[in-house]
């Protein structure tokens, strides 16, 4: 095999066996520059008081240019600031660039304090863009409500297709065989 090919299969190898991680991207949720709907909004360094599916209560926040395409699991910490619910949670979707990709509730026996929330989904195509809480049900008037604080932090990550971990076991298998050719040649 002439030494351009060799060099050329080498460095294509070498170039592929990286294609196979998986990416991530940490961000900020929520923040001052969110989206909020809500009874009160941004106030101080929290953001609420959520409790109302009919008003359309939500946070939701937009990043540019993250870099990370096909985003399939999201990590999540939410700081509950503010917790006056009697009886009845507030229930959220959670949309990761406008799909649904799971739930969660918060009650008066919650309390307050941070809370990890973790999803894992069908990839997403696309870039990842937008994070979004939706208020889901209604609570009573005058059964309390929920603030969140700001500044808290999460991460979207993407893992690899089927056909980036077939090319870079064929980056190895190309750089095993020069490696194993070279200690014959030697010999």
């Amino acid at each position: 095999m002439s030494a351009i090919l060799r060099t050329a299969l080498l460095a294509t190898a070498l170039a592929t066996t990286g294609a196979a991680q998986a990416a991530s991207y940490g961000f900020i949720f929520p923040s001052a520059t969110s989206t909020v709907v809500a009874s009160v909004g941004t106030s101080g360094d929290q953001t609420g008081w959520f409790w109302s599916v009919e008003r359309g209560d939500k946070i939701s926040h937009t990043y540019a240019s993250t870099g990370l395409f096909n985003a399939s699991a999201l990590e999540l910490d939410l700081n509950v600031s503010y917790n006056s619910l009697s009886d009845t949670p507030v229930n959220w979707d959670v949309l990761v660039n406008g799909v649904d990709v799971g739930d969660w509730s918060w009650s008066s026996t919650d309390g307050t304090g941070l809370t990890h929330l973790t999803f894992t989904f069908d990839a997403i195509a696309g870039e990842f863009n937008s994070l979004a809480l939706v208020v889901k049900n209604e609570v009573p008037s005058g059964a309390g409500s929920i603030a969140l604080g700001l500044h808290t932090q999460g991460m979207v990550t993407s893992v690899p297709e089927t056909g980036s971990f077939a090319l870079t076991a064929m980056g190895l298998v190309c750089i095993a065989a020069f490696a194993r050719r070279r200690n014959v040649s030697q010999a």
